[in-house]
């Protein structure tokens, strides 16, 4: 049996939420609820975070995403559609390359197909590097503000507290993880159900430009670009996120 740590709210067509980095399904408490009214919400935590247990480092991505391919197949759900939030993107992609006859859908939230840029990896490293040295607490504490448009954004404080919940190995991992991941262009152009990508105007990671070109590889896209909105859209327009991933999934499954 998996450990995955997992809930559910609400009934009808299942759709699987994977959090980013360095969170905890706690990162979809206030929006769940704008989803379950119509949905069957499941909420996880990667591996290593929240409640769930680690996996042994160092590990991949497609690793974490057999443990949640397993966690489906003990729920017995054979249709689902998978919305990742940034690193639960990719999680999201390694899952549908694997078993895409799974995923009657596939949601890219603040996500994107692309392996990291040199200059990215570079970026992974140093913070490495710095949790190796330190823990994992002056890196968490530190690089929440600029995932909002609005530095002074409310939630800001709440984000930070669920990354600083996350263990030093775990960011040490999921970062190694990341820098290490492979492009997964390919996985578009071969996904034959529908894909959304729902990305921030101001997200200083993924620029517009770059999840247009994406969009171009699959076989079904649909691009909403939320305005004013950086990296965490389920907390800066919560009401227009749900809204459009709603109507995906709406139209999507008619």
């Amino acid at each position: 049996m998996t450990t995955v740590f997992s809930q559910e709210k609400g009934n009808g067509k299942a759709i699987l939420l994977i959090h980013g980095f360095p969170f905890h399904q706690g990162i979809w408490e206030d929006f769940t609820p704008l989803l379950s009214d119509k949905f069957r919400v499941i909420t996880i935590d990667l591996p290593g975070f929240g409640k769930s247990p680690a996996l042994k480092a160092p590990f991949s991505l497609e690793q974490v995403a057999d443990t949640l391919l397993n966690f489906l197949k003990e729920k017995g759900i054979p249709n689902i559609s998978v919305i990742g939030h940034s690193l639960g993107g990719y999680v999201a992609l390694a899952m549908v390359k694997a078993k895409p006859e799974l995923f009657s859908s596939l949601v890219l939230f603040h996500s994107t197909a692309y392996a990291d840029s040199a200059e990215k990896k570079a970026s992974r490293s140093k913070v490495i590097e710095l949790v190796e040295k330190k823990g994992a607490l002056p890196f968490t504490s530190g690089f929440i503000p600029p995932l909002f448009a609005d530095p002074k954004h409310p939630a800001i404080e709440k984000v930070r507290k669920i990354a600083g919940e996350s263990a030093s190995e775990a960011v040490i991992g999921y970062t190694m993880a990341m820098r290490d991941r492979l492009d997964q262009i390919k996985t578009l152009e071969s996904y034959k159900n529908p894909t959304l990508f729902l990305a921030g105007q101001k997200d200083p990671g993924i620029p517009v430009d770059s999840i247009t070109k994406q969009a171009r590889y699959c076989q079904k896209p649909q691009i909403h670009i939320i305005d004013k909105v950086a990296h965490m859209g389920m907390l800066e327009k919560p009401a227009e996120s749900a809204s459009k991933i709603k109507d995906f999934l709406d139209k999507s499954h008619t």
